[in-house]
């Protein structure tokens, strides 16, 4: 079926594998089979790690969903995610297809019925290997100083350490960027500079512009007047120019917004492919997220490439992740470790904490996101993903937001 087989994952959720089942994948010779696990939090390190092109769930012997299910899919690419089953139940087909995986296989496991899966995988992966579109990530958060500048300078960097040269950032946070304060760089050149000259940019002179830093990354330095002469930038046709031409010479192109909300704010989420919107597990850091949801709705932006980071994670704090997702309504994408001594390090020194600090968790934690995101890239699906149920609130989650 192909020169190069498909990865295939494989959760016994039943707790014991079925010899048969193991049997009909084994003898098909497109399949290469992962070790086979039996615990739902393994299947997902091995997703992540693996990068396999199909999942299977099989639920032998289990006449009703099991708790784990619903949060599992939460955390994987549903498309590919495909659940088997003996259960020929209605009740339970009905709730089982409510939570949308890619597909249901009925057991015992036909060859033939699998057949169209694979061929459907077979087609997915082919169309995303013709062209790997350029992203544009965008880094927010719900308040200023909550390290919206730290994780898109250093997610930067680790994303370059993996696409070399194929990686440029724009500092937009206002009123004053600092991203060429944390990596201590100095141009007399800005992202006004191409604005001013989008009539005529080409390659050429958009790397006249661009600042090149050691860890490999390209960075575009933020416009430090931009609250005296609000008149002139930005303007959005240029604007649009500028990131249609570094969609041609980048395959990531990160952008630091920071917390202002106003018409450019708004303009570049909405052509963002990606948001991380960063919270932490605070009162006034949830209230924000609440409201910056209704924004994001009344905009337009879409709940698909919003992906929520809680930032300066502890397990500490009252509040926990079941609080962020609730109001977020979507799993927690990624945590970032409170770290503060390597952090304040790397700032006043202004180097990056891959160089600085290159073993501390706060770095490596980046690193994994850098990761997650580029083995993200070519299997984002056209769907949105279903929207998970609220968690049962506590006390005083209940009092300040419901």
């Amino acid at each position: 079926m192909a020169s190069q087989p498909l990865k295939v994952s494989v959760l016994h959720g039943s707790g014991s594998s079925d010899p048969a089942f193991t049997q009909t994948l084994t003898g098909l010779d497109s399949l290469q089979l992962l070790p086979a696990v039996r615990e739902p939090e393994t299947f997902l390190n091995q997703s992540r790690q693996k990068s396999p092109d199909l999942l299977l769930i099989e639920l032998d012997g289990l006449s009703s969903l099991p708790e784990w299910l619903e949060p599992l899919l939460g955390r994987l690419p549903r498309g590919q995610v495909v659940i088997c089953s003996a259960n020929r139940d209605p009740d339970f087909l009905i709730r089982l297809m409510a939570l949308r995986p890619g597909g249901f296989l009925p057991l015992p496991l036909n060859p033939e019925a699998l057949l169209p899966q694979l061929e459907r995988v077979l087609a997915e992966r082919a169309k995303a290997s013709q062209t790997v579109a350029s992203q544009i990530l965008a880094v927010t958060g719900t308040k200023g100083g909550g390290g919206i500048t730290t994780v898109v300078t250093n997610l930067a960097i680790a994303l370059a350490s993996l696409l070399h040269r194929q990686v440029i950032l724009l500092d937009l946070g206002r009123p004053f960027p600092q991203v060429g304060q944390f990596l201590d760089l100095k141009s007399p050149h800005t992202i006004k500079d191409l604005a001013d000259s989008s009539g005529s940019l080409d390659p050429i002179f958009l790397q006249k512009i661009v600042q090149k830093h050691k860890s490999g990354l390209d960075i575009l330095m933020g416009y430090p007047n931009y609250y005296l002469d609000s008149r002139g930038f930005p303007d959005f046709p240029a604007l649009d120019k500028i990131l249609q031409n570094l969609r041609s010479s980048y395959q990531w192109i990160c952008l630091d917004l920071g917390s202002w909300l106003d018409p450019l704010y708004i303009r570049l989420l909405q052509k963002a492919d990606q948001v991380l919107l960063l919270t932490q597990l605070t009162v006034p850091d949830l209230q924000n997220l609440k409201a910056i949801q209704g924004l994001f709705r009344e905009v337009n932006i879409e709940d698909q490439k919003v992906k929520i980071v809680v930032n300066h994670y502890t397990k500490e704090y009252i509040l926990g992740l079941r609080d962020v997702e609730t109001i977020g309504r979507r799993p927690v994408f990624a945590t970032i470790p409170h770290d503060y001594q390597p952090l304040m390090e790397a700032i006043n020194q202004g180097v990056p904490l891959g160089k600085s600090a290159p073993r501390s968790k706060l770095w490596r934690r980046l690193l994994d996101m850098a990761k997650d995101l580029v083995e993200e890239q070519g299997r984002q699906r056209a769907e949105p993903a279903a929207a998970r149920p609220a968690a049962p609130p506590n006390g005083l989650f209940r009092r300040l937001f419901l």
